[in-house]
């Protein structure tokens, strides 16, 4: 039996979370983020390795921008991969106090190569 490809739902919580570390990179209001927003929100924190980090893993589309569908999508592919929400949720607070990206193996970025189009979470 293979994986699913069906996508698991995010909580209201963790989509919330997860749209207010977005918003706190997204310096410009655009909802994409860019690499310069990224170096920005990181700082001096390991900064070109943790965007270019994220966006190997996020980028679905390859377009150098973020989204919000891309982001919410890239933490359902999380969860999907067997991830609980409490990890994920845990993660998600790393990351607002500006620590590193942690990569998810188990969540290829081929898997979510369409994402740009994908709106059902």
């Amino acid at each position: 039996m293979g994986k699913s490809h069906s996508k698991a739902q995010l909580s209201t919580e963790v989509q919330n979370k997860a749209l207010e570390i977005f918003r706190m990179m997204d310096k410009d209001g655009s909802k994409t983020i860019d690499k310069d927003e990224t170096l920005k929100f990181w700082k001096s924190n390991f900064a070109k390795l943790n965007t270019e980090a994220l966006f190997k893993a996020v980028d679905a589309d390859g377009n150098g921008r973020i989204s919000e569908d891309e982001w919410i999508y890239f933490w359902a592919e999380v969860k999907s991969s067997g991830h609980s929400e409490k990890e994920i949720l845990e993660e998600l607070d790393q990351l607002k106090e500006g620590k590193s990206w942690v990569s998810f193996d188990s969540v290829p970025a081929e898997k979510h190569g369409s994402a740009k189009n994908k709106k059902n979470y």
